[in-house]
């Protein structure tokens, strides 16, 4: 089995799977942060068959299906506005028990928890595996951010 990941410029990231018995399956994850599931012609891999656009309790159900227990990796992305603001989000994967960051020109301006958005108040979230961080700073301090929410 081997797996891919590559971007789809202007659509988002396809992550595919390569199964050993010549089938090619992938899951689209969208700009905006949809799920779409698609499967390939194994005659044809560039061929695709079908896909099922996934809202994200549909989604959730699909992982829980397939014993997925929760993200074991971390997700970020940097928006930058002018050099001067930059808007990052980031996947909290497990073990990632704390809201402080401890980076000055950067704030933790919300939490996005199931399909809940909070807004965050300062030592207000214990972070949980599947939160997305979104903070707001400096484009610099928002990479010390990565750095510090990544970090094993």
């Amino acid at each position: 089995m081997r797996t891919v990941q590559q971007p789809l410029p202007g659509v988002g990231t396809l992550h595919l799977l390569h199964a050993a018995d010549g089938h090619h399956v992938g899951i689209v994850q969208h700009a905006d942060d949809r799920r779409e599931l698609v499967v390939y012609d194994p005659a044809d891999p560039d061929t695709r068959m079908t896909g099922v656009l996934l809202d994200p309790a549909e989604a959730r159900v699909l992982a829980d299906v397939l014993g997925v227990r929760g993200p074991t990796v971390h997700c970020a992305r940097l928006d930058r506005y002018a050099d001067r603001v930059a808007v990052l989000q980031v996947l909290i994967g497990a073990g990632r028990p704390s809201a402080d960051t401890g980076v000055t020109g950067a704030v933790v301006a919300a939490v996005v928890r199931d399909d809940e958005v909070l807004v965050a108040l300062p030592g207000q979230f214990q972070f949980r595996p599947g939160d997305v961080v979104v903070v707001v700073g400096r484009p610099d301090a928002a990479l010390e951010v990565i750095d510090i929410l990544t970090a094993a």
